[in-house]
This record gives C-alpha cells, sequence and structure tokens, in this order.
C-alpha cells in the first residue's frame, strides 16, 4: 500500500505576499515625479527591492523569536512558584 503523504499546514499568511505587498506599498508612497531621469527611476526600484529584502528578513526572524517568547511565556506559566535552578548545586 502506499503511504499517505502528511497533509501540510495552511499558513496564516504568505511571507512573500507580505513582502511583496511592503515593497509595492513603499514604491507607490515614494513614487518620484519623474521617470525621465533613469538614476533617479533605477534608485527608486532598488530602494523597493531593498525594503522587499528587509520585510522578508525581518519574517523570517520573527517567527523563531516568537515561538522562543512564548515557550518561555509557557514555561513560566507552568510552574510559577518553584524555585530557580541557580541556587542548586
Amino acid at each position: 500500500m502506499a503511504k499517505a503523504k502528511p497533509r501540510k499546514q495552511k499558513k496564516l499568511f504568505s511571507p512573500f505576499l507580505v513582502s511583496l505587498a511592503a515593497m509595492t506599498g513603499w514604491a507607490a508612497t515614494h513614487e518620484p515625479g519623474s521617470f525621465a531621469d533613469f538614476g533617479m527611476a533605477g534608485a527608486w526600484l532598488l530602494s523597493a527591492f531593498a525594503v522587499g529584502l528587509l520585510v522578508c528578513a525581518a519574517l523570517a526572524l520573527l517567527g523563531p523569536l516568537g515561538g522562543l517568547c512564548v515557550e518561555s511565556l509557557r514555561l513560566a506559566s507552568s510552574n510559577p512558584g518553584a524555585p530557580t535552578q541557580r541556587g542548586k548545586d
């Protein structure tokens, strides 16, 4: 018999789409007055890509940091009255 493939978890949001939305939002708000100057248009385009990459990097860091915070809160709330392990030798 064929093994059943495990289902992928549904994500709350797609990091690619969030970074794309941030990139286009930044590009729309910082649009140059004229595209006749190719240097200015190129700098604007590179800046938009940089914003998209920064948002993508921030989202990549938020996942593990959020999990770490949730785990530390879970451990702190599971046994709040217990003494810390530092005093024991």
